[in-house]
């Protein structure tokens, strides 16, 4: 059977990418790069490991979860993927249902944040209140400030409480940690309800060090990417949602090793080389990624 003559343009692409060929390439590429999402596997084992979180009961000693790994392999995008997709979830259920059974605040089953430094509790809980869109500046003492937080948690219906950025706390004097770890488990043994905490590996070795949280939280690492066939499915993934009309074939072996070359198998650098190289690619006029358009990052 003959080949068609004419290829339609972006057939390569999913759907939603398609649609942005004909914006400028400040808004299809530029804009639109922060929600950028590779559902990849190990993605999806973690959504699946913080969705048995999420459907536990409230329990006196829930069970924690830690995500560790070093910069730049993706934790906070996957974490921060994961809380919108669960809360604009419950957010459509709100509005399929009865208006007269809506609450004075928003159903927020997921509440997430970057840990404060130093491991500082009136900031812990400063951080939850903005969280929630409270204003934390409303409330002077620290036991106000606790009591809202603890109300809100109730009122927002929140299931999972996930502190990003948590290596943040390990900056303080060893005190100051200790204190902070108190705060944490007072929180879970007065709600029910368990923590994520995601951060560098320096923050599972400190986990190990202390007998208690080593005992009350679950981990989860993510790692590089290595050089497999995983690597050639990643960048494939990618290729499909960068919005340029021509297929650039990332997965061809001389571009898929320069870009592991240039990236060491981190996602974040990954991600950032790329976002370079399609930027370059529609300024051209080509529309594909080539192999001189991949360069190192600074």
């Amino acid at each position: 059977m003959a080949e068609p003559d004419h290829i339609e343009r972006g057939a390569h692409l999913v759907p939603s990418a398609r649609a942005l060929l004909d914006l400028p390439m400040e808004e299809r590429i530029l804009g639109r790069w922060p929600d950028l999402w590779i559902g990849h596997r190990e993605a999806k084992d973690i959504h699946q490991w913080l969705d048995q979180m999420l459907a536990s009961p409230r329990s006196s000693r829930p069970r924690n979860g830690l995500l560790h790994g070093e910069s730049g392999v993706g934790k906070s995008t996957t974490l921060r993927r994961w809380a919108r997709q669960v809360n604009d979830r419950a957010a459509r259920r709100v509005e399929e249902g009865d208006p007269a059974e809506l609450g004075e605040w928003a159903v927020l089953p997921v509440l997430l944040f970057d840990t404060p430094p130093k491991g500082d509790e009136t900031r812990l809980y400063n951080a939850m209140l903005e969280a929630f869109g409270y204003d934390a500046k409303s409330l002077r003492s620290l036991a106000d400030k606790y009591c809202r937080v603890k109300d809100l948690i109730y009122a927002c219906q929140v299931r999972v409480i996930v502190m990003d950025e948590f290596h943040n706390a390990l900056s303080g004097r060893f005190d100051q940690r200790l204190h902070f770890n108190v705060v944490i488990k007072h929180i879970t043994n007065e709600t029910g309800i368990p923590f994520v905490v995601a951060g560098t590996a320096s923050v599972d070795q400190v986990f190990r060090k202390e007998d208690q949280l080593h005992r009350r939280f679950s981990r989860f690492e993510m790692k590089r990417w290595k050089q497999t066939a995983d690597w050639a499915k990643l960048l494939t993934s990618f290729e499909r949602v960068i919005p340029l009309a021509e297929p650039s074939r990332l997965f061809e072996p001389e571009i898929a090793n320069r870009l592991f070359a240039y990236s060491d198998g981190i996602i974040g650098e990954l991600s950032e080389i790329l976002k370079q190289a399609a930027i370059t690619a529609a300024l051209s006029g080509k529309e594909r990624i080539e192999l001189d358009m991949i360069r190192p990052l600074n």
